[in-house]
């Protein structure tokens, strides 16, 4: 589903892992990318339109990057594989 198509009140999974989206006019299923930036988890084409953001992308690129060291949307998978080198 594209951002813009959901018009209902909150999902009760909305923002969780394997959940609904966790942007409001879209909370599609199956949100399996977490936010570092937002502590929520998103689908993967509301991962791609935030992250691909060219103002999104220069703040997290300079602002938060360089402290945190993971790039602003991971998947669960990623997440362990980064904690595992660490």
């Amino acid at each position: 589903m594209a951002y813009g198509d959901y018009d209902g009140s909150n999902k009760p999974d909305k923002g969780k892992e394997g959940g609904s989206c966790n942007r409001t006019h879209c909370q599609a299923p199956k949100a399996d990318w977490f936010n570092h930036g937002s502590f929520a988890w998103y689908c993967g084409d509301c991962r791609n339109t935030i992250e691909n953001d060219p103002v999104n992308r220069r703040d997290w690129e300079t602002r938060w990057r360089p402290k945190c060291g993971h790039p602003m949307f991971e998947t669960r998978e990623m997440i362990a594989a980064r904690q595992q080198t660490n």
